[in-house]
């Protein structure tokens, strides 16, 4: 049975995954999963079903745009999560 995924969640978790040691915040879960959800509010949604789906959506991860998105947006969730930690 097909299952749709939110490919930006995999991607934010893959990413979180190599360089969330590096961000400025306590690594505890509660602020890795507050600094996830910040950035998945804050990144276009891609929604996949097929393999194919997946690849497609992977291309975009080559555009060195890409990566700088992702850290800005990681920075900026790491600084309101620092501000205000609920752990």
């Amino acid at each position: 049975m097909k299952q749709l995924r939110n490919f930006t969640e995999d991607q934010v978790n893959h990413f979180l995954n190599r360089w969330f040691m590096d961000a400025n915040v306590c690594h505890c879960d509660t602020c890795r999963m507050d600094v996830a959800a910040i950035m998945l509010n804050n990144l276009e949604q891609k929604y996949v079903v097929t393999d194919e789906g997946a690849l497609y959506a992977q291309l975009g991860e080559f555009d060195p745009q890409h990566k700088v998105d992702f850290v800005t947006i990681m920075n900026q969730a790491a600084k309101i999560v620092n501000d205000a930690p609920r752990h």
